[in-house]
């Protein structure tokens, strides 16, 4: 049976979780594009590059907050933590859903493959595993300490991301040989 300390602490851990939800389902909803509908007017099947990494990297650090807070404004320093906490949630929602994107292409290509090797399937599975848990975190870190709370996380997951596309890409190419050959004339 779990005693009053360890129900107060998963209280206190449910009411954190909580808190960060509403605050970053907040800031999502005053983004225009805070949807995977993101940016409007993408044609159906185009594929969004992925971020270059020192783009993440720079919405996660804290040296543009740094910058702004020696300006000593404190509604400046609310107004840039409102943004770049919104564009790292979107960020983070674009990640996911790419990531989404590429597993359901690489489990389709695999159905049609006849040399599936089970330990890549299942280092890819493992990183796709660890990428949508940074992605959860990440959500719930943004909410609680800001962009720059996950940093580490964050540049974590755009390497993730970057070796699943990869990965992906390769099986996909080394693919594309095996079903040529089965296109030809009969």
């Amino acid at each position: 049976m779990i005693g009053t300390t360890g129900a107060l602490l998963a209280a206190a851990a449910l009411a954190l979780l909580l808190i960060a939800w509403i605050r970053v389902d907040k800031a999502l909803r005053a983004w225009p594009f805070g949807s995977e509908d993101w940016p409007p007017g993408l044609e159906e099947g185009t594929e969004l590059e992925a971020c270059p990494p020192e783009f993440v990297a720079q919405i996660f650090s804290s040296g543009d907050l740094a910058y702004v807070g020696r300006l000593n404004s404190r509604e400046l320093q609310r107004r840039f933590r409102h943004e770049r906490n919104g564009v790292a949630l979107v960020w983070v929602q674009q990640t996911s859903a790419a990531v989404q994107r590429i597993m359901r292409r690489h489990v389709e290509a695999s159905r049609r493959s006849r040399d599936i090797e089970f330990m890549t399937e299942a280092r890819i599975f493992l990183q796709y595993a660890q990428l949508r848990a940074a992605c959860a975190l990440m959500f719930v870190g943004i909410g609680l300490a800001g962009a720059q709370g996950v940093r580490g996380v964050a540049l974590y997951a755009d390497w993730l991301t970057q070796r699943i596309g990869q990965v992906a890409r390769e099986f996909d190419a080394g693919l594309r040989p095996q079903e040529m050959k089965g296109a030809g004339p009969s």
